[in-house]
């Protein structure tokens, strides 16, 4: 071998020596305290995903160094959750929901590495509703299967949240499926009862009472009566005060020549009417007592009709059929 080769070989050696002894070097406590104090300089800067990134550093220093590097490694860990929540408060500030969620997520997975339970309470507070906000973003946008998506985590983070419980339930309704929406609203009104959500345990029942009514008017227009019964029977599960679908089963049971029923349901909607627009029910019970031929409790329910646009049928039957005193 040349002198020359020898020489190259020689400094090949020493420079993978060297390469190996840095390898192997211990940090010192200045290297920890000089990664803090980096990372410190970037949080100045605004740069907290680099601040991050050397904070991580000083806690991986400060492992090799050992008990010595303990309070640097402390001082590190206790920066990082803080600066994920400070920055899913910035995007939730600048309403950047999807961001804001990945955030906040990623501040909860850091407080479960380094700790910090306070931080991590809030962060779950926040999540849910930026998953219902999503939500409901994206019903609008008519993204239905990404908004029950969004819900059902907003659900996952906070089991009784009444209102995505209720978000869900619309987003079936918009699909029209029937059987998913009713189980799904019977869900807000439980959770929403149980939780003390009263706004929107009102707006499931209402949402529900109009659904049946809606359907048993559809079927009382088709002449479907017992489809019509049916729901009117649902609806007044969630609205027992309402007379119109009393009023309606009673014209149907009228129709079908069961007047016991006719006058039950016809005098369970005058209970809830208002005085003023009670006529059509009067005219609905007088009939039906006519085919129970009681003509005393006819005559008085007719009385109660005399008015348009019933008033001349009302007045001939009063006259020349009940002879009504």
């Amino acid at each position: 071998m040349t002198r020359k080769g020898i020489l190259m070989k020689f400094f090949s050696g020493m420079i993978l020596a060297l390469f190996a002894l840095a390898l192997n070097a211990q940090p010192t406590l200045t290297d920890v305290i000089n990664a803090f104090n980096a990372g410190a300089e970037e949080v100045n800067s605004g740069n907290f995903d680099t601040a991050i990134v050397k904070f991580e550093e000083t806690i991986a220093l400060a492992d090799q160094l050992g008990a010595e590097g303990d309070e640097m490694k402390a001082n590190a860990k206790a920066q990082i959750p803080a600066l994920h929540y400070r920055m899913a408060l910035d995007a939730y500030k600048e309403k950047d929901i999807a961001g804001a969620i990945a955030k906040f997520e990623k501040t909860v997975e850091a407080c479960d590495q380094y700790g910090n339970d306070d931080i991590r309470e809030k962060s779950l507070k926040y999540i849910p509703q930026l998953y219902y906000a999503l939500g409901n973003t994206q019903v609008k946008d008519e993204e239905l299967d990404a908004a029950l998506a969004s819900f059902n985590k907003a659900i996952e983070y906070q089991p009784d949240y009444a209102r995505a419980i209720y978000g869900k339930a619309l987003v079936y309704k918009k699909q029209n499926d029937d059987a998913m929406m009713i189980a799904t609203m019977e869900e807000a009104i439980k959770v929403g009862t149980s939780s003390g959500d009263d706004k929107t345990t009102e707006a499931a029942t209402k949402t529900l009472k109009d659904h049946f009514m809606n359907a048993g008017k559809l079927a009382f227009k088709d002449e479907e009566f017992d489809k019509a019964i049916q729901n009117f029977e649902a609806s007044n599960k969630y609205n027992s005060q309402d007379p119109e679908s009393y009023y309606l089963t009673c014209v149907i049971y009228g129709k079908q020549g069961d007047f016991d029923k006719a006058v039950e349901y016809g005098l369970k909607a005058v209970q809830y009417e208002k005085a003023d627009d009670q006529a059509k029910i009067w005219y609905e019970i007088g009939n039906a007592y006519m085919g129970l031929v009681e003509y005393d409790k006819a005559c008085e329910a007719f009385k109660k009709a005399l008015v348009e646009p019933y008033l001349t049928a009302v007045k001939y039957k009063m006259e020349n059929v009940l002879n009504c005193k």
